[in-house]
């Protein structure tokens, strides 16, 4: 099977359609895999407290996380690059996903996010 390229955002615009629909949630989930099967292991909220609790109580964050993992084991299966850290980023409705280095993913980790308007 070949690597598809648009799988990331496919699945992640199916998540956003059945959950962020009038959406005002705006923040980033760190991710990271640290295990030889590339599964989730761990990942940080970048979130405001009211915007967490949201995610929380809808399924949103569980069925994310599971995704996730998934999509974490489908990127090492196909050797793609940076394929064990990364964020999430959601805006509104809007949600995308970034594969980073490690070193910019822990980095990320240390920043105020979203900033302070």
């Amino acid at each position: 099977m070949t690597y598809d390229a648009n799988f990331d955002q496919a699945r992640l615009d199916q998540l956003a359609g059945q959950y962020l629909r009038n959406s005002d949630v705006v923040g980033r989930v760190l991710f990271f895999s640290e295990s030889e099967d590339n599964r989730f292991d761990y990942g940080a909220y970048q979130l405001s407290d009211s915007d967490y609790e949201a995610i929380k109580a809808s399924g949103f964050k569980m069925h994310l996380l599971e995704l996730i993992d998934t999509l974490l084991v489908y990127r090492s299966q196909h050797n793609q690059p940076n394929a064990s850290q990364g964020a999430i980023h959601l805006n509104g409705e809007k949600i995308s996903i970034e594969w980073l280095p490690k070193e910019t993913a822990e980095a990320m980790r240390n920043e105020d996010y979203p900033p302070v308007s």
